[in-house]
């Protein structure tokens, strides 16, 4: 008998059987697919090697300006998604040689009792037994009413990340994280891109002011963005597809383009995987609901990661996967559950902690804003790659001064809003981090 069963092997499920095999417990995994999930194979990775390659490929450009005679002759546009296949196997392979201790079941998995996991695969029908179960099945990418996957001209971001060569045009059905990232770094590598938002602005969960910076730079790469607007139909044409859209005021329009990339959302793994069988409650919006500790009301079993709700962030996840594996080990030192820094790799980058003014304003706080722009900041100015539409935003209590908030935009927000995190985390003040010797010329004196 294992002392745990994790079923699904993306960030929440192969560091809770790393941690728990830390631990000297016996793990089974199991996973239907890849080793390392979603993040590994078709949404971190090879995104940001994709968005690593467009920024370098900018850089070469902008080198002209300071006296490079540099000649780009063209683009390779299957190399490039050999790059990023490259990259999707190398941390695939990590995560292999990490869970080397665990027994991996390739398969799919359905619960069958609280302590017993039929698993069918390429071996036929087993039966394991653990003495827990954790379930880190994530999400699936969803698609949009009356448009559905066909896995050649309307695709999602893993049909995406499996093609053989970059398409020449693409439209992308909503203007979110991945919508906003994709776009721009497809853009900038000489991809005809249109990306249509249903609502009146692109990453709509986050502050106006960060909506407009990314929109004005996206369209600055050439991307073609369309809110307020949706996706009518679809028709294939000698190998390609006429979308009809259609505007804020009802007037429609075609475009031609060689894929459409649906980027509207996720819907949670839990159907067929006997959660019902054993009387797992899931909430009304499809995830699975669990406590504090990550159970849920069936004792010994757990869910954690993207299946058990907002945010849906491997960083979150690898500390929902710590956290169960430490508990079942009966660890008394439980890393708590803390603030998650929200990152979106646009150019400028994004990056969030804590509230931002929507939400602020929706839970009826009253605060004050600190906004500084990236144009008075030194470190700026030195950059090839300059943000000076950029700015850090910080939210202060009215009731405590205490900082409650920062939202950033501009070169190096990915790395910077974890300064603002250890501050949230350790309820720290404006004076508290004015009072730190930053080195300059550096983004965090900003």
């Amino acid at each position: 008998m294992y002392d745990a069963i994790v079923i699904g092997s993306g960030p929440a499920g192969y560091v809770a059987a790393l941690r728990l095999i830390h631990h000297g417990l016996k793990v089974a995994l199991i996973e239907r697919k890849y080793l390392g999930g979603e993040c590994t194979n078709w949404g971190c990775i090879p995104s940001k090697a994709l968005i690593d390659i467009a920024h370098s490929y900018g850089l070469v450009k902008l080198l002209r300006k300071v006296g490079f005679n540099i000649e780009v002759l063209g683009i390779d546009r299957s190399k490039v998604m050999y790059w990023i296949r490259r990259a999707i196997l190398r941390s695939r392979e990590a995560v292999k040689m990490l869970l080397s201790e665990a027994d991996i079941y390739e398969g799919f998995a359905k619960i069958k009792t609280p302590r017993k996991v039929l698993v069918e695969g390429k071996e036929g029908l087993q039966e394991i037994e653990g003495r827990n179960i954790i379930i880190a099945t994530g999400t699936d990418p969803a698609c949009i009413p009356n448009l559905k996957f066909n896995g050649k001209y309307v695709i999602s971001n893993r049909e995406f990340f499996e093609l053989n060569e970059l398409p020449s045009s693409v439209l992308i059905v909503g203007g979110g994280v991945v919508g906003s990232e994709l776009g721009l770094a497809l853009a900038k590598l000489g991809v005809k891109v249109y990306i249509v938002e249903i609502l009146d602005r692109i990453l709509n969960m986050y502050d106006p002011d960060v909506s407009e910076v990314i929109t004005k730079s996206l369209r600055h790469v050439g991307v073609r963005v369309y809110t307020s607007s949706t996706l009518k139909s679809v028709e294939v044409k000698e190998g390609k597809i006429l979308a009809r859209i259609v505007g804020p005021k009802g007037e429609g329009f075609n475009v031609l383009v060689e894929k459409v990339l649906i980027a509207a959302g996720r819907k949670y793994n839990t159907q067929g995987i006997g959660l019902e069988d054993i009387g797992v409650k899931v909430h009304s919006k499809g995830f699975i609901e669990v406590d504090n500790a990550h159970e849920t009301n069936v004792k010994g079993v757990y869910a954690i990661g993207d299946v058990t709700g907002p945010p849906l962030l491997a960083h979150k996840a690898f500390r929902d996967g710590v956290r169960v594996a430490d508990i079942i080990a009966g660890r008394k030192d439980i890393p708590p559950k803390t603030y998650v820094p929200e990152v979106v790799y646009t150019e400028p980058e994004i990056g969030v902690i804590g509230l931002t003014e929507l939400r602020a304003k929706e839970k009826g706080i009253n605060y004050k804003v600190i906004k500084y722009p990236y144009t008075a900041i030194s470190r700026d100015y030195t950059s090839l790659s300059r943000t000076p539409e950029g700015f850090v935003k910080l939210l202060i209590s009215r009731q405590d001064n205490r900082l409650i908030g920062a939202t950033i935009v501009g070169n190096g927000a990915s790395e910077i809003i974890h300064v603002v995190a250890l501050a949230l985390h350790k309820k720290l003040n404006l004076k508290d981090l004015s009072e730190l010797i930053y080195a300059h010329p550096t983004y965090s004196e900003g």
